[in-house]
């Protein structure tokens, strides 16, 4: 490594030390510019109770991260002929309500008008739940909508995403997207547990967040409230709790299930935008075509299909966001320098302006600056 390189990750070190002196437990990060080596930087704990440290190859819960590999997994079904993106759901979903106004390609872009399920889903954290059970929960709990209309951020979509490559290939959701996607890719640090095992003594402790209520936070999300039910599972506390184990992995699914590391969001993101995944054509399924959207807590701008746009460091990047109780995580990809970076922290809260939820964007900032500005 040379000099220059060195200097900027003693200042990343330095950055992320700052982050854990802020009040987050553990975060790992790892960053390549174009066809350079993978760099990973890690700093404070994996879990508090023992005292261990953070390392680059421990896995984190990256939830709705999943959402990328899941699309590019569906797209290889795609591009070899087996679905196609435009056809209505109701060939593989006949009594789902307005299947055939519903197309594959609108479940991944967030307009299928869909219900929602995921604030409202029961923490039961020894509940096993299968795709089908979600989306039963969703149009028992939501509103469905025309779709085609403004994008709406939707969990529903993506599950039904993962029931149709089960339907396709007649494979589990993680076996194939292990054949498709990992494995040709050498990333050996990524699972899907809600279909797969994997090894559980590598993940690190989640820790939540849960104050008190304000007084006039409001309904609704956007006013202040929690996101996930959390009543019976985590007390109203100041200090963070372990939550490791709250949310079961088959409450997410193809939504938002997968583990991983850093190192290899950055090499699945490389190779996704280096055409080494999908075919160009595919690959645009993803990047183009985005409509606009906004969701407070977060970078995001406009959302194609399984990557959104948002704004780091005064550049526009693409990749995607996820938060899962305990844990947050952000991988993006910025075009013009060529720079990928994931980061991963195990702090997390309901509550999506607070630190624990969305304290690592400033981060992020910083990062992208020391490495492209120096």
């Amino acid at each position: 490594m040379t000099g220059h390189d060195g200097n900027r990750v003693d200042d990343i070190n330095r950055l992320l030390g700052g982050y854990i002196n802020d009040g987050a437990v553990g975060v790992s990060l790892a960053f390549s510019q174009r066809d350079g080596e993978t760099v990973a930087v890690t700093s404070g704990l994996s879990d508090r109770a023992r005292g261990l440290p953070v390392s680059p190859t421990q896995l984190f819960k990256i939830g709705s991260c999943t959402k990328t590999f899941t699309v590019a997994a569906l797209l290889k079904l795609a591009e070899s002929g087996a679905v196609d993106l435009g056809a209505p759901i109701s060939r593989w979903f006949p009594d789902l309500p307005g299947a055939t106004a519903i197309s594959v390609r609108q479940l991944i872009n967030h307009r299928g008008g869909l219900p929602e399920f995921e604030y409202d889903i029961p923490m039961t954290p020894d509940r096993i739940w299968t795709p089908a059970e979600l989306v039963d929960l969703a149009f028992q709990v939501g509103g469905q909508t025309v779709p085609g209309g403004p994008a709406v951020y939707n969990n529903t979509g993506y599950v039904l995403a993962g029931m149709l490559i089960e339907q396709l290939t007649g494979q589990s959701l993680g076996a194939y997207v292990r054949r498709e996607v990992l494995e040709p890719l050498g990333l050996e640090n990524t699972w899907s547990p809600a279909t797969e095992s994997f090894p559980e003594e590598h993940m690190v402790r989640g820790y939540y967040h849960r104050p008190p209520p304000a007084a006039d936070a409001g309904a609704g999300i956007a006013a202040g409230a929690e996101m996930w039910r959390m009543d019976g599972v985590l007390p109203y506390s100041d200090a963070l709790q372990d939550s490791s184990d709250s949310f079961p992995f088959t409450a997410a699914y193809a939504c938002g299930d997968m583990v991983s590391t850093p190192s290899d969001m950055v090499a699945f993101m490389r190779a996704l935008f280096g055409g080494r995944l999908l075919a160009d054509g595919m690959f645009r399924e993803m990047s183009e075509g985005r409509v606009a959207v906004s969701f407070p807590g977060t970078r995001m701008r406009e959302t194609g299909a399984g990557l959104f746009q948002s704004s780091y460091a005064g550049r526009l990047v693409y990749g995607h966001q996820g938060s899962i109780p305990g844990y947050v995580t952000v991988m993006q990809h910025e075009p013009i320098s060529g720079l990928t970076m994931a980061m991963t922290s195990n702090v997390g809260s309901g509550y999506r302006m607070s630190f624990y939820a969305s304290g690592l964007h400033e981060v992020l900032d910083r990062a992208i600056g020391i490495i492209l500005d120096g």
